[in-house]
């Protein structure tokens, strides 16, 4: 196997992803914030030394793992950013917020923009 050792050390390059491709349950969620997945990938595949057929396989396995947490990261903040606004506008407090029959739909001239765009012309 040849590989330098300061690639995959802890505070390497590549040091949580190979923590990631062996030690998944280990891994902390600002470890995985904290990893850029193009930079990792790049590194993989143009190392600075050569690396192992094996290695790289096992490095890519970790970069699937942090981004498999990254989506699951996302899901979850998206899903309690919209149990968030349907609390807000639940139908206890529709009233408040309801828009009234006839501002259904807003004048042409309010969400277009004219032909000729100049800033000096806005009031």
């Amino acid at each position: 196997m040849f590989y330098s050792q300061y690639i995959l050390a802890k505070k390497g390059p590549l040091g949580t992803i190979w923590i990631a491709a062996h030690l998944e349950k280990k891994l902390r969620k600002n470890q995985v914030n904290d990893t850029n997945i193009s930079t990792s990938v790049d590194s993989i595949l143009f190392p600075e030394v050569p690396i192992a057929l094996r290695l790289s396989g096992h490095l890519l396995l970790g970069v699937v793992r942090i981004y498999s947490r990254k989506v699951n990261y996302l899901f979850h903040d998206c899903n309690d950013a919209l149990v968030k606004l349907k609390n807000a506008f639940s139908s206890a407090t529709s009233a408040s917020v309801d828009l009234p029959a006839d501002a259904a739909s807003a004048p042409f001239h309010s969400i277009t923009l004219p032909e000729t765009f100049e800033f000096d012309d806005i009031d």
